[in-house]
């Protein structure tokens, strides 16, 4: 089970800081905050503001981006990259069949019939 995006960026949280020496009394020192905020922070009990994101980064010396590496993305954003890519594929697809001699159109379109008769038996996998 993925990890609520909270819990995944207070694990990164927690590794930057202690990467950077500090403990939670010390960053909560140097951002105006409390340990206990910072403590739930980590624990994914409290989602940080990108502000407070912004400042944790300059602060412990990291690209605000280093928050979220590696942080799993959800299921509609993976289906949104999906679609975007299978929408770079179709327009690839287009843009082949204006520019191709009617030779290697051909072999094409046997290719995309042979590719539709496949999902067809498969039972429509891919939609």
């Amino acid at each position: 089970m993925v990890m609520e995006l909270g819990q995944q960026i207070g694990r990164k949280i927690r590794t930057l800081r202690e990467r950077r020496g500090l403990t939670q009394s010390q960053l909560a020192s140097l951002l105006g905050k409390s340990g206990e905020t910072i403590s739930n922070f980590e624990r994914g009990k409290v989602v940080t503001s990108i502000q407070t994101l912004d400042q944790m980064a300059k602060v412990l010396n990291v690209r605000l981006m280093d928050f979220f590496d590696g942080v799993a993305v959800g299921a509609a954003d993976r289906q949104h990259r999906a679609e975007r890519a299978r929408s770079s594929h179709a327009q690839t697809v287009r843009n082949a069949a204006d520019l191709l001699p009617e030779e290697d159109l051909e072999i094409l379109a046997g290719l995309a019939t042979l590719l539709e008769s496949r999902r067809r038996r498969e039972g429509g996998k891919g939609e």
